[in-house]
């Protein structure tokens, strides 16, 4: 009787896990069935919203339609996404059509309610919009976000501000460039688009000077992505001031050969003895790209140097110099004392008679056979 209360037990117990098994797996499959109910729902309403939208933010190029079909909430924030991408694709008077329309929808007010939302995704596309605005009302907010942890928000925050107002923004951002070692140089770099070249390239300067060795020569060696010189007047002040650190130093050489301007060649040959060979080496590229003819004594001399990054970079300037010859650099090579100076200068020698062979046209056939 006892074995027979157990095996009916144990059969009770079976049932009941087998109903909660099959329970859990169809109530999974009506989970997953509703998610993609709702997702397909929401895929359709916003092709709803963007086959209507979009043209209406084409037409802004030209003028703001009269008529505009009503919005909800939701509505809203795809159009959000829709009029961002808009503004960024196009340029010129057809902006400030479409920050009318912004005004007209709503899509202001919606921004500055995003610009506090749980949402990280939310947050940024409120940053976005209200740089694109130009909207001056949350400038203490924005500015607030430059010291938020991610540095992705901080860096969207940065350029919104320069959006608003770039000249207002660039005091605020130089103290928080120096500090931020989690701001990609590139990054920053691309930040100051709104602001123009020149005016990123004196920010960026200012910033590298007030900011920690490994962060200022990061900075600086980037600057050469602006293609502007205004950033060298800070740089020459700090050399002028002191012995900056040896990375520091080494950035700003690095950026001299990039600008090419004569006016800072004395300071690249006053480093070509310095006592760390990073710096010898950037002194060497750059006078090989700002050198005069007196400069090959000063090149040549240095094929002797103690490190062999040093030796390759003087060889391979002096066969960038802008009147260099073949022959002029064959002679120059059998004028060294050494061998190793010798060796130097063979792998550069050997490329400009590479270069030369093919610049020369092929003699045709016909003509070999004459």
């Amino acid at each position: 009787m006892l074995a027979l209360d157990q095996s009916n037990l144990t059969l009770r117990i079976g049932s009941i896990a087998v109903i909660s098994i099959y329970s859990a797996v169809c109530l999974l499959l009506l989970g997953i069935l509703l998610l993609r109910f709702i997702r397909h729902h929401k895929d359709r309403r916003r092709r709803v919203v963007t086959e209507t939208w979009r043209p209406l933010l084409a037409q802004c190029v030209i003028e703001v339609p009269d008529t505009l079909p009503p919005l909800t909430d939701r509505d809203r924030l795809v159009l959000l996404y829709l009029w961002n991408h808009c503004y960024e694709s196009i340029r010129g008077e057809a902006r400030a059509n479409l920050k009318e329309l912004a005004r007209r929808t709503g899509t202001d007010q919606l921004a500055k309610q995003l610009l506090h939302a749980r949402r990280l995704r939310r947050r940024l596309l409120a940053v976005v919009t209200l740089g694109h605005l130009q909207e001056r009302s949350v400038w203490n907010d924005l500015a607030a976000m430059l010291q938020a942890d991610n540095a992705f928000v901080s860096l969207v925050a940065a350029k919104a501000l320069l959006h608003i107002d770039a000249k207002a923004a660039i005091p605020l951002l130089i103290p928080v460039i120096s500090r931020r070692n989690d701001w990609s140089p590139l990054k920053v770099v691309a930040m100051f688009e709104p602001a123009g070249a020149d005016i990123a390239a004196e920010a960026i300067a200012n910033a590298a000077c007030e900011a920690a060795p490994e962060i200022g020569a990061r900075l600086i060696r980037h600057l050469a992505a602006t293609q502007s010189q205004h950033g060298l007047p800070p740089l020459r002040a700090l050399l002028q001031k002191g012995l900056p650190s040896d990375d520091v130093l080494a950035a700003c050489l690095f950026l001299f050969g990039e600008c090419s301007d004569p006016r800072d060649v004395a300071t690249i040959r006053a480093h070509l003895s310095h006592p760390t060979w990073f710096v010898r080496l950037q002194a060497v590229s750059a006078l090989g790209k700002v050198g005069v003819e007196e400069d090959e004594s000063r090149l040549l001399a240095l094929l002797e140097d103690e490190h062999w990054w040093v030796c390759y970079r003087a060889a391979e300037a002096l066969s960038n110099l802008p009147w260099m010859t073949t022959e002029r650099l064959t002679t120059l090579c059998n004028g060294i004392a050494t061998v190793e100076g010798q060796a130097h200068l063979l792998p550069f020698m050997a490329q400009s008679n590479v270069e030369r062979r093919r610049q020369v046209p092929a003699i045709p056939p016909q003509a070999r056979t004459a």
